[in-house]
């Protein structure tokens, strides 16, 4: 029986080596916390013997918003032992006047279930938080972790749909939720995390590279830091690419409804024509009227309701797409083109017809003319500027 005991003793002290070394903890950091080994190990024998229930629990739950079609995928897991007594130290550490006991842990600890329900693009965020919200009991209002410097737009778009939003000091963005359940008459909460795959693979790589020991490694946080830009501007770039689509189908489907409007419209006005009692050459003058509407086109812009794209616009990224393409309009691959004096001449000619074509507002052509510069246009045909002039006054008188 004795030596039982003394087996028992010494299963307990390695126990307790691996998981002070694990974590770099000591007797003199379980005293700051207030709390004893023993403490730790009677919450760690209770939540072991909960584990059949807690991963019924989760596992129903997965079941229920796996349905939700917004949802790429579910990532799904119970809290290691281990992990919870650290966590219960480092909760303790941090604020002295919270009690954790074996009593109160399942409360006072809200992601002994967690589930992470992962999306592909930033705004099907809307749906699944719509989902859960009007299909589980929330313990806690949900709170959305944004990055510093993210744009206001997106702070008020989490507000507005009744988020805490807080800073994080890693950059982290996602949002979570406290689902309570209540099986066989007993509450169970559920930590809830929506974010997207690309949020999803950078936690995953910091997790697994710099916790537990490396947090404070300089290089490490400044290379996360890196990737986890990466990984927002790939999630807006997402977005973009998928507003670009839609506004561009919508833009086209538009463009039809119209052309076919205005054909209708047309015919109409030419068979109305050939009705009136008026010469031919009037007749032909209408009909070019009639001819130049349908070359207009429509040039209002679609507004859009994302607000991740206005981070992207400003982004380092979509600058360095622009950049890029100046630099290549500068390079040796665009090259000018050779322009004979005679050809000059002919250009020059035919730029002044361009004006008496374009109707009488010379303040207009030179505006939009003066607009080259920023194409690099006289690397291609180096105009006058008192051409320019000299064609515009040309049209207006």
């Amino acid at each position: 029986m004795l030596a039982l005991r003394e087996r028992s003793i010494y299963f307990i002290e390695m126990r307790k080596s691996d998981f002070y070394s694990r974590y770099k903890l000591s007797d003199k950091n379980l005293e700051e916390a207030g709390l004893k080994w023993a403490d730790l190990v009677g919450i760690s024998k209770d939540y072991e013997s909960l584990h059949d229930t807690l991963d019924a629990v989760g596992r129903f739950v997965v079941d229920q918003m796996i349905s939700s079609p917004v949802i790429h995928s579910i990532n799904y897991r119970l809290k290691e032992t281990d992990h919870l007594m650290e966590k219960i130290v480092r909760k303790r550490s941090e604020k002295k006047s919270r009690i954790i006991t074996k009593e109160n842990y399942r409360t006072e600890i809200k992601d002994l279930i967690g589930i992470r329900a992962l999306h592909l693009f930033k705004e099907d965020w809307l749906n699944i938080h719509r989902y859960i919200c009007d299909n589980w009991d929330l313990a806690e209002e949900p709170v959305a972790f944004v990055r510093y410097g993210d744009n206001e737009r997106i702070l008020n778009f989490y507000k507005r749909n009744n988020c805490q939003v807080r800073e994080h000091k890693f950059g982290y963005r996602s949002v979570h939720y406290t689902l309570k359940t209540r099986p066989k008459n007993e509450d169970y909460l559920v930590e809830v995390q929506v974010r997207t795959l690309f949020e999803e693979a950078w936690g995953e790589i910091d997790h697994r590279v710099r916790y537990p020991y490396e947090m404070n490694n300089e290089l490490l946080v400044r290379l996360s830091s890196i990737l986890n830009r990466l990984a927002g501007d790939a999630d807006e770039l997402g977005s973009y690419m998928r507003f670009f689509k839609k506004k561009e189908k919508k833009r086209i489907a538009e463009h039809r409804r119209q052309l076919e409007e205005k054909n209708k419209l047309i015919a109409e006005l030419y068979r109305q024509i050939e009705s009136l009692e008026i010469g031919n050459l009037e007749k032909e003058s209408i009909n070019r009227n009639i001819a130049d509407l349908l070359r207009e086109e429509d040039r209002e812009e679609e507004e859009y309701d994302y607000p991740w794209l206005d981070s992207f616009l400003d982004s380092e990224l979509f600058k360095g797409i622009q950049g890029r393409i100046a630099d290549y309009m500068k390079s040796e691959d665009f090259k000018p083109l050779e322009i004979s004096e005679e050809d000059m001449k002919l250009l020059q000619k035919t730029q002044k017809e361009l004006m008496s074509l374009m109707g009488p507002s010379p303040e207009k052509v030179e505006a939009l003319l003066r607009q080259k510069g920023s194409f690099d246009m006289p690397n291609l045909i180096d105009f006058k500027e008192s051409d320019i002039i000299e064609g515009a006054h040309e049209s207006s008188s």
